[in-house]
């Protein structure tokens, strides 16, 4: 089947331990992945085979590279497409940010995002988003489809800004490990035609016979 060109992949990398924990990244910090995060990014390869002469642009992390090359994609690095660097120390969660002190944070809220910012701060972050995919259209235009392989919150907030929403729009948008998102045009509007497709879940549900309730009825 031919695949449509004109048209960006986004691929969110695989599982590392602080996914699992819900632990925020600053950019300082770069984790491998972990076993089942290798498992998950090498389900990827029959999904993406069809993007082989694609476009691809990696984020310069340990965990997005491994994840390209286990999913058969052979990648350029822009550091435009890096983790989101927040406003929390590395490897920490919300809730422990806040044990010690009462305090507020939601890195989607803009009324956060002032001039007390001290990591990178949501008008930031959503100009180098909108950079990425300026480059991204001006590479579609050469005939060959864009396959970007980042990470969550950043692809979250690429797909809000495609879609011309604020970049908060983002929140809405939830996310697995080693997924696929497909933006493309439609009648002539940019348009989200696949989303958070994760082989290691999607393919396994399929799979799964139909539970018993949801089993045709027996006929003698």
């Amino acid at each position: 089947m031919a695949v449509p060109q004109q048209q960006i992949i986004l691929v969110r990398h695989a599982e590392t331990a602080w996914n699992r924990s819900r632990r925020y990244y600053t950019g300082r910090d770069d984790p491998d992945l972990t076993a089942a995060g290798r498992r998950e990014a090498g389900m990827l390869l029959p999904h993406l085979e069809a993007y082989e002469d694609a476009h691809v642009l990696c984020s310069p992390a340990l965990r997005a590279r491994r994840t390209a090359r286990l999913a058969g994609l052979s990648a350029d690095i822009d550091p435009g497409l890096r983790e989101w660097s927040y406003q929390l120390p590395d490897g920490h969660t919300v809730d422990e940010r806040c044990r010690s002190e009462p305090c507020h944070h939601d890195i989607w809220d803009d009324a956060l995002h002032t001039e007390a910012c001290k990591g990178e701060c949501l008008p930031e972050v959503t100009a180098r988003a909108d950079h990425v995919l300026d480059c991204a259209r001006r590479l579609t235009a050469t005939g060959r489809p864009v396959v970007l392989v980042s990470h969550g919150n950043l692809i979250r907030l690429m797909t809000a800004r495609w879609l011309g929403l604020s970049a908060a729009a983002g929140a809405h948008l939830a996310l697995r490990t080693a997924s696929i998102g497909r933006l493309a045009h439609y009648d002539g509007r940019p348009s989200l035609l696949g989303w958070n497709f994760s082989p290691s879940f999607d393919d396994r549900l399929l799979a799964r016979p139909p539970a018993a309730a949801d089993a045709p009825p027996h006929r003698p």
